[in-house]
């Protein structure tokens, strides 16, 4: 099996960029604030990892059908993670004892890779959906896709959930959400869930462009 022609190498580069910057920080500048972006980088690789893996078995015809809805089922509780990294730019500044240059080059590269790890994620399941079924209804489903992960993307941001509190939390989940969104206190959470959408999809979209030229 030939992982590596699944890998991108820009993948691994901007990885390796993001881990290195935030290990350098940590020696430089002796500040352990931003340890938690090894986490966050963890999460955001567990969807590209799955759809990866389902893309190879699709081709080499192995990918049964329940096999796909049953890992299909949480890439896309994972799947937020990735696009999610964006949002972390909001931490540029806040530590004041390492220079904000360097902090924006960090979670430059954090959000960077966040946006790749997730548009070559959903365009693994693209291609399974357009081998299994059509064109349009690969379109479709990758659009209602997209709205998922600016709902979860929201959720995760400003609601505080995490990908398994599906599991370990569902009552608190659907209480929380029901209360946000029928009884919102603003505009706020839909003008963000459809920011989130419109940046993931014209993102997704340049991307396809730029593969298939």
């Amino acid at each position: 099996m030939n992982i590596k022609k699944y890998i991108p190498k820009e993948i691994v580069l901007i990885m390796l960029l993001a881990l290195f910057l935030n290990a350098l920080r940590i020696v430089i500048f002796d500040s352990r604030s931003f340890v938690w972006l090894f986490w966050n980088l963890f999460l955001a690789v567990v969807p590209f990892v799955i759809s990866s893996f389902l893309l190879i078995y699709d081709d080499k015809n192995k990918l049964t059908k329940t096999s796909f809805f049953f890992f299909g089922f949480f890439w896309l509780l994972f799947i937020p993670n990735a696009p999610y990294l964006v949002t972390d730019l909001i931490h540029i500044g806040v530590v004041r004892s390492v220079p904000v240059i360097y902090d924006s080059f960090l979670l430059f590269s954090v959000a960077w890779l966040g946006v790749y790890l997730g548009v070559y994620s959903i365009n693994h399941i693209d291609q399974i959906l357009k081998k299994r079924y059509t064109k349009k209804f690969s379109e479709v489903v990758i659009f209602f896709i997209i709205l998922f992960i600016s709902f979860g993307i929201y959720m995760g941001r400003f609601l505080r959930f995490n990908s398994w509190d599906i599991f370990k939390e569902p009552l608190s989940l659907i209480k929380k959400t029901h209360i946000t969104f029928v009884y919102p206190k603003d505009y706020n959470t839909y003008l963000y869930i459809a920011l989130f959408a419109i940046f993931v999809y014209i993102f997704y979209r340049s991307f396809k462009y730029i593969k298939e030229r």
